[in-house]
């Protein structure tokens, strides 16, 4: 049960495949699949550093828990904008990709430190 609970955020590539539309199903899948692999760099960074539970500890969970659940709120959001979304101009969907992927990543970070 660990091991399925320690890789359950890969499930978010199939939601990803199934409400992406036409061209931006490659680029869903791609954003899910970096954010997926900037939370284990978050993670592994702080287990390197020594606080595997945060570093101010407030929250008794460990940090990929915590990853997963900001980063989780951040993709179903991004995937439901994608759903949402008619034809949009490329260039702004990457835009908001790269903004969506910013955001998560400042959020989980402060929610790794408590």
């Amino acid at each position: 049960m660990s091991l399925f609970m320690n890789w359950i955020d890969f499930l978010w590539i199939g939601v990803a495949l199934l409400l992406a539309k036409g061209r931006y199903k490659a680029y869903s899948v791609i954003f899910v699949f970096v954010s997926i692999l900037m939370l284990r760099l978050q993670v592994k960074l702080m287990q390197e550093i020594g606080f595997g539970n945060g570093i101010l500890q407030w929250i008794d969970t460990p940090v990929l828990f915590r990853g997963m659940m900001a980063y989780g709120v951040f993709i179903a959001a991004f995937l439901g904008l994608v759903s949402l979304s008619k034809d949009e101009n490329a260039y702004v969907f990457i835009a908001a990709s790269i903004t969506i992927f910013t955001i998560a990543f400042c959020v989980s970070s402060a929610v790794m430190v408590l």
